[in-house]
């Protein structure tokens, strides 16, 4: 067990870094910004009711009619016209590539971890 402690005391020590991050902090205060913009705020809302009502048709086995797409096309378009809402956007976008990289990372540990040496395996073929 101490090295899943270990292993998540060094993902709370990551947390903590992550936050400092130019990134974190950029989409931290662009969240603020977007709850303070009445206009913003209710764009993202109803674009968030269009998307969940979209899942519950997909989840529900419905097809999407080229209504449903359409006006999914013109709510995200009307969401990003709106300047608080693009830079919230592209904010969590840069954001989650960051955390996107530190998973690949953590797979590359892994993979190198499961991976045996080579001089190991001469050995065990002699």
């Amino acid at each position: 067990m101490a090295k899943i402690d270990a292993a998540l005391d060094l993902c709370v020590q990551l947390g903590k870094i992550l936050s400092e991050t130019e990134e974190y902090q950029n989409m931290k205060q662009a969240e603020a910004n977007l709850l303070h913009d009445e206009e913003a705020r209710q764009l993202v809302e109803g674009l968030q009711k269009l998307q969940m009502d979209i899942q519950k048709k997909k989840l529900a086995g419905i097809p999407l009619s080229d209504v449903d797409k359409n006006n999914m096309k013109e709510a995200e378009a009307r969401a990003l016209e709106n300047p608080v809402v693009k830079a919230s956007f592209e904010a969590h976008e840069k954001f989650q590539a960051i955390m996107t990289l530190v998973s690949t990372k953590i797979r590359e540990g892994i993979r190198g971890a499961e991976q045996v040496p080579l001089d190991d395996e001469e050995e065990s073929e002699e």
